[in-house]
């Protein structure tokens, strides 16, 4: 089914991994306001006899931020960005780059008129502290937003016995987010694990009639 539109943020999720790599559980991280996720790719033109002969392109991943309608304290401290301390909470200095995965949600209107929810994972993340900014005008009471800079460097995509997946030209390919809709397979418990990119064949996606990878 096809989808018109796009709308709306929600249910944003982090997780960390544990001393082994693993994936511990997501966290809710508060209510979200805008993902914006940027495309960090450039191409090289190579000419010869006057002409361009060839475009080499340099998919490096994506740039972004998420903002929220607060900062998650919880969040901050898993980032190595804030501590508990004797009096309260401390913004310290942070000296390493914690690896996460991101989640999020989003609306689609179908061309059937039906509104579905779309459910992401995006992998390895790194994030910045986000800037903070309080005001008062007048009468009203004036909201603050805060956007937190990611980048996303993505994970190897995979076989289904967890190997690495390599294409028939030899490349071993990184996989920077993944989305299912209503009907993808593990679609309900999406957001309760991190689900790592897995291979799917096109005799597989023609025999189940699902598929992540394309519109739907």
């Amino acid at each position: 089914m096809k989808t018109l539109v796009k709308f709306n943020v929600q249910n944003i999720h982090y997780a960390v991994s544990d001393a082994s790599g693993q994936f511990k559980t997501p966290v809710p991280y508060g209510t979200g306001i805008k993902i914006s996720l940027e495309a960090n790719t450039s191409s090289k033109i190579i000419r010869g006899d006057g002409k361009i002969i060839a475009e080499i392109i340099n998919d490096k991943g994506k740039t972004g931020s998420f903002t929220t309608n607060n900062i998650s304290n919880d969040y901050e401290v898993a980032m190595g960005r804030k501590m508990i301390g004797q009096n309260g909470l401390m913004d310290v200095q942070q000296v390493s780059q914690i690896t996460h995965a991101l989640y999020f949600e989003t609306c689609e209107l179908r061309e059937d008129e039906k509104i579905t929810v779309a459910k992401t994972w995006v992998y390895n993340v790194t994030s910045k502290r986000p800037n903070e900014s309080y005001d008062q005008n007048g009468d009203d009471i004036n909201e603050s937003t805060f956007e937190t800079p990611i980048t996303i460097k993505g994970t190897k995509l995979l076989n289904a016995d967890k190997t690495p997946y390599v294409d028939s030209n030899g490349n071993e390919l990184l996989v920077w987010q993944q989305t299912v809709v209503p009907g993808d397979t593990g679609y309900e418990d999406f957001v309760k694990a991190v689900v790592l990119p897995i291979f799917k064949s096109i005799t597989e996606t023609t025999s189940t009639g699902n598929s992540t990878s394309g519109e739907q």
